[in-house]
């Protein structure tokens, strides 16, 4: 009967592999003579461990492997345990008091085994009885005293029986398969499908401990009928001389190591297994070598040797020697091809330089020279017609040919090329023309669902390639395109092209005429550069200046009660105008800060909210006699950004248009989401805006498109009216009840419907 040496590995990578890492190694010699010295394991773990330590310990191992199948065999001693006394004097990276390391390094030739472990890893023996039926056996011991950071204090060596199983794991392991279920799991089926089990079972754990571990066994192969050779069959219980036989060979490994505790486990294996010495005098059964193991591991190498590197100083010298080469010779290619250059430059201007003055000489006639020249000319252009002409016939036919072909093949080239662009250029066109269409049926697509947002970023689209188009060449397709696509904007632009009634013109006596406001029947309108106000009456159609004798006006409001009007001047002081008695006074005002520059005021249920662009907040004062309390800052999110603000209205919640044409919503101190969409052209500058509590929308006045925008309260598009008459409105007035506004534009107040 032969047998076949079988390793299986199981393995699963946990979530932290600082806090447990898993080492798998398994070498399969690849010469005769690393195939006598057997197959090389590992199974190790570190606990507690950094990438420098997991590195360490990928090293140690490597180590170990190359020294034990480099290490000539000695009389009395294993290779490994000549290995694992040089490791354990120089290995000192792996003793760190945190690092927790369990880990076994081993081989395994035909029966025998030979191993040695630190820690406590999982080590179990499954043997048969003669009563045919698997014990087991811990090797690592749990009541040992030996300290678990200790690196491989002792070597282990022995024989295995065929079909003994050992197994070998990582420590977590026993959390969750006890000894018996182990047992059960590996005795019951073969060991490749139990290490699948067992890997299946722990993968579906997902916690942050890595798993690993290597089921060793030697199983019987079917003998060939009529080989010839007698095997004595296998006795059961045989394995029983194998356990004796497995830790008989327990040795200490010098002065270098610590004592041994195996002589524990020896005691209790004769006390268990006196009865079974009948079988001690069995002859054990050679393993076939000619027979390779079956590995089932993904972290399976072959052992390929070291490679030897040469001399430091030999490579440094070899390395200098190859650049200095290297850089010679280029050199010389370099030196070369410049003075190439030089000597066809040089060439070139005495060329030129000799034609210039003998041209010089025709035009000039310096020194009578030009007869002369023109003569030499002469004769060198008939020298060489001569020679033309006296060439053999077959000169001559060979070179008209030649010159034919030439000019045929440069014709088809270009030809060729050119076809070769122009249908290029012709794909292009098409599917330009391909994704208009798309676009387009897209857009008109979404306008039958009334998703102008979409609808808009299609036509946007469909515009940005008809641009591409040479329209010069495709001037039908790009006047049909664009028609369509116009027609499609008209329906999402929601324009509405008014004709506005012209109210009163300030032309004659003011120049910068630039907001509005209106109490009761007045409507206010200031100038930044005098320090008159316009009033205009609304009942008796009159308009008159009054003189606030302060310049530098910048903004004004009104209170819904209609009772005064606040006027913002310089950078943060106001002053009240009375419109019972068209008197203004001081306002009372403070900011927090003095260096606030205000740009817009409010006012709000009997409060001013002031917009400061210095130190990017809002102010919060209370209506006290003659003015207005300290500013408080009402803005609380650090995320906000009115620094750019020019235009401020509240509703409870505060709108403030800035000056890159985006508005910004706050609720209580905070922001919140607001987006203009179904816009088309989007605004790209800063915009006087309004609304109030009982309004439905929020108005903007739209200076630089000509416009006014009104957009429902969550950012759609309503409407946006424009007419030809305007040509930079500044200051508005809204009155929703009426539907009515009032526009100020080029100092002139005009009224439209709404």
């Amino acid at each position: 009967m032969e047998f076949k040496l079988q390793l299986h590995e199981f393995f699963i990578e946990g979530g932290n592999r600082e806090k447990s890492h898993v080492l798998l190694h398994i070498t399969e010699p690849s010469t005769p003579e690393e195939k006598q010295k057997g197959y090389f394991f590992a199974v190790c773990e570190l606990n507690n461990a950094g990438t420098k330590d997991i590195i360490n310990l990928q090293n140690t191992v490597d180590e170990i492997e190359s020294r034990y199948y480099e290490a000539p065999e000695s009389i009395g001693e294993n290779s490994l345990e000549t290995v694992l006394k040089k490791i354990n004097r120089e290995n000192l990276t792996l003793n760190q008091e945190n690092l927790i390391k369990h880990c076994v390094v081993g081989i395994v030739r035909d029966q025998q085994i030979v191993f040695s472990f630190c820690g406590k890893p999982k080590m179990l023996l499954f043997y048969k009885t003669k009563e045919d039926i698997y014990k087991k056996m811990d090797l690592v011991p749990t009541d040992s005293d030996e300290e678990e950071n200790r690196f491989f204090s002792q070597i282990v060596e022995g024989k295995i029986s065929p079909n003994d199983l050992l197994f070998i794991a990582t420590p977590q392991l026993k959390e969750y398969f006890g000894d018996d279920r182990l047992q059960k799991i590996i005795t019951s089926r073969p060991s490749r499908q139990s290490a699948q089990h067992i890997e299946r079972v722990l993968s579906d754990i997902h916690n942050e401990i890595s798993f690993g571990g290597l089921i060793i066994q030697l199983s019987e192969l079917p003998m060939a009928v009529g080989d010839g050779i007698k095997k004595r069959p296998t006795l059961k219980g045989g394995s029983v001389k194998s356990l004796h036989n497995l830790f008989a060979t327990e040795k200490n490994t010098a002065n270098t190591m610590s004592p041994s505790i195996f002589p524990k486990i020896n005691q209790r294996i004769s006390a268990a297994f006196q009865n079974e010495s009948s079988e001690q005098n069995q002859l054990e059964i050679p393993l076939s070598p000619t027979i390779p193991a079956e590995i089932n591991s993904t972290h399976l190498r072959q052992y390929q040797g070291r490679k030897v590197s040469p001399p430091e100083t030999d490579h440094y010298m070899q390395l200098i020697k190859t650049v200095g080469q290297t850089t010679w010779l280029w050199l010389q290619h370099i030196a070369g091809f410049i003075w190439l250059i030089f000597i066809i430059i040089f060439k070139t201007i005495i060329v030129i330089g000799h034609f210039l003055s003998l041209l010089f000489f025709v035009v000039s006639n310096y020194q009578n020279r030009r007869r002369n020249i023109l003569d030499n000319w002469t004769k060198q252009w008939y020298g060489f017609k001569s020679y033309i002409r006296h060439l053999p016939k077959t000169t001559k036919i060979f070179f008209s040919l030649s010159f034919l072909i030439l000019i045929i093949f440069v014709s088809s080239v270009i030809t060729i090329r050119a076809n070769q662009l122009r249908q290029e250029q012709e794909k292009r066109v098409q599917e330009n023309i391909r994704q208009i269409i798309a676009h387009k049926n897209a857009a008109e697509s979404a306008v039958i669902y009334r998703d102008d947002a979409t609808a808009l970023n299609e036509s946007q689209a469909a515009k940005q390639l008809i641009i591409q188009l040479d329209c010069k060449k495709y001037k039908k397709e790009c006047e049909d395109f664009n028609q369509e696509i116009n027609g499609i904007l008209s329906q999402i632009r929601k324009e509405a092209i008014v004709n506005p009634d012209l109210v009163y013109d300030w032309s004659k006596d003011h120049t910068s005429l630039f907001n509005l406001a209106k109490i009761n029947n007045q409507i206010l309108a200031i100038s930044s550069s005098s320090s008159k106000i316009a009033v205009f009456d609304l009942l008796t159609k009159q308009s008159k200046n009054i003189d606030t004798k302060i310049n530098n006006l910048k903004d004004i409001t009104v209170p819904k009660e209609n009772d005064y009007a606040a006027i913002l001047y310089d950078d943060n002081n106001i002053i009240l105008y009375n419109p019972k008695d068209e008197s203004f006074k001081q306002g009372n005002i403070s900011f927090p800060k003095p260096t606030a520059k205000i740009s817009s005021l409010i006012i709000y249920n009997r409060r001013l909210y002031s917009l400061d662009i210095t130190n990017n907040q809002i102010y919060k004062h209370e209506n006290i006699k003659d003015g207005f309390g300290p500013g408080k800052e009402w803005i609380k999110d650090l995320s906000v950004d009115v620094k750019n603000g020019v235009s401020m209205t509240t509703d409870g919640d505060m709108f403030i248009s800035k000056t890159n044409g985006t508005i910004e919503k706050l609720t209580a101190g905070n922001k919140q989401p607001f987006e203009i969409s179904g816009l088309d052209p989007a605004l790209k500058n800063g915009s006087e805006i309004w609304t109030y509590t009982d309004k439905q929308f929020v108005y903007l006045l739209d200076g630089a498109g000509k416009r006014l925008i009104v957009l429902q309260k969550d950012g759609h598009l309503k409407e946006q009216i424009t007419t030809t008459v305007w040509k930079n409105p500044t200051g508005m007035i809204i009155d929703e009840q009426n539907k009515t506004a009032f526009i100020l534009d080029s100092n002139k107040l005009y009224q439209i419907n709404l």
